[in-house]
């Protein structure tokens, strides 16, 4: 209403205001009864009751980054893999969405260029049950985090997950390596700078277990860990004053033998009948160390630039139980799991303990950022589905350059059936990530 209108309004302003503060307390209380949950949907039980609403909803997502409504009423962790030949877009060869060769990536995940000869695993798009999710773009995820710092912390998925992104990103604009760590297994810390106009650093942190560990996973010659559940002392906490965006990725390496150490005493073994100590499980003592790495966030006073805290499920391995590891049928299956054929693609006891470790002790961490650390969110990347139902998408016995050069596979052969083919199901992961991202 003009200034004008409302001086020459007389008496019918009251009305008119009892009006507006009618429309607006309507407004609110579809505003207050509408909102999200405050934690990432698949580590609710509220989702059921956004999910009709988000079936229903027409818009087409791949036009746009979604708000925050959008992104918490869409559980990206349900839904199938369906054929798309065009998936990736013409960034390369084949619609794979970026060229692996000339990218600064560990040679194993390099599918395409080792010479594997099914490039079926490139054409497979994830389909939410609910919505729908738009492949990342490069330019935008960098516009996304301009001035902001990246970390990728845990074990070799994490690692695996990280180089998939830069190459990704590699397309958009050209990474500096501004520093490299490689001892004994190779590349503990790495570091990629996307400089001006963007202004973004990636890194990743080699960390299996988040806390201090010494043994196989530093010497493969040795035969177990011994963990220190209490020593924060990785490399990824004295940097947490640099991170804005911290993904945390471990879980693999917490089945294997070891001796587990607290407050400087021995507390329990894993896989250690020799030792005559208390057998603790694997996602016991993943959720002991995921509680206190959290824990450790919130509390950290020097995590105050710290925005976004994103906890990664298992992908679970496909080894082949038919098959010895360095078979070379120990993962050599060419197509999805169908999700709808019972079994086919079950997750194992353990990797679904350690799933739900993840949703629980994300969940109390947000709860507890709420009241203590408000301008910090904890989000889960529940990736163990989409994950299980993709053997036909690892590395294999293609783990070098030009492997075997096209001609027949020796029956003994060593096989990487853990890690991703990047391009690959990977970089949905990471498609994931930048919705979260962009829904905060």
């Amino acid at each position: 209403m003009a200034a004008a209108e409302v001086e020459h309004s007389g008496s019918s302003l009251p009305k008119k205001l009892v009006t507006f503060a009618l429309c607006a307390i309507f407004t609110l209380s579809l505003i207050y009864f509408s909102s999200p949950p405050l934690i990432i949907s698949s580590t609710t039980n509220l989702l059921s009751q956004f999910q009709t609403r988000a079936r229903a909803r027409t818009t087409d997502l791949s036009t746009h980054l979604p708000g925050v409504a959008v992104w918490k009423q869409c559980d990206y962790s349900d839904g199938k893999w369906v054929w798309d030949g065009d998936h990736g877009g013409a960034a390369a060869a084949g619609g794979a969405r970026y060229d692996s060769e000339n990218c600064d990536m560990k040679m194993t995940y390099k599918c395409v260029i080792n010479g594997k000869p099914d490039g079926g695993y490139l054409h497979w798009r994830w389909q939410p049950a609910s919505c729908n999710l738009p492949a990342l773009d490069p330019a935008a995820f960098l516009r996304l985090l301009r001035g902001k710092r990246l970390a990728f912390v845990g074990d070799s998925t994490a690692r695996n997950q990280a180089e998939a992104l830069v190459c990704h990103l590699a397309t958009a604009a050209r990474p500096v390596t501004v520093r490299r760590d490689e001892e004994r297994l190779g590349r503990k810390f790495w570091r990629w700078a996307f400089p001006s106009p963007h202004d973004v650093n990636v890194s990743t942190y080699w960390s299996p277990f988040l806390v201090r560990s010494e043994g196989h996973s530093e010497d493969y010659g040795m035969a177990h860990e011994v963990v220190v559940l209490d020593a924060l002392t990785e490399p990824w906490a004295s940097d947490l004053a640099a991170m804005d965006v911290m993904v945390i990725s471990a879980g693999h390496w917490f089945p294997h033998s070891a001796v587990y150490y607290d407050d400087g005493e021995i507390v329990g073994v894993h896989g250690r009948p020799d030792m005559n100590r208390t057998e603790m499980s694997a996602p016991s003592v993943y959720r002991k160390v995921l509680r206190r790495t959290l824990e450790h966030v919130i509390n950290a006073a020097m995590a105050d630039k710290l925005e976004l805290v994103v906890v990664e499920t298992i992908a679970p391995a496909h080894f082949d139980g038919r098959y010895s590891w360095n078979h070379r049928d120990a993962c050599s299956r060419q197509r999805p799991y169908d999700g709808d054929v019972d079994g086919e693609a079950k997750v194992g006891d353990t990797e679904a303990e350690l799933r739900k470790a993840v949703l629980e002790e994300v969940a109390a961490a947000a709860a507890a950022a709420r009241r203590r650390r408000p301008g910090l969110r904890f989000e889960v990347l529940d990736v163990t589905r989409l994950a299980a139902m993709r053997p036909d998408a690892h590395p294999g016995v293609y783990i070098y350059k030009n492997a075997y050069g096209g001609g027949p596979v020796p029956e003994t052969a060593a096989s990487d059936c853990l890690h991703w083919c990047a391009p690959g199901p990977v970089d949905t992961f990471n498609d994931i990530l930048m919705q979260m991202i962009a829904g905060g």
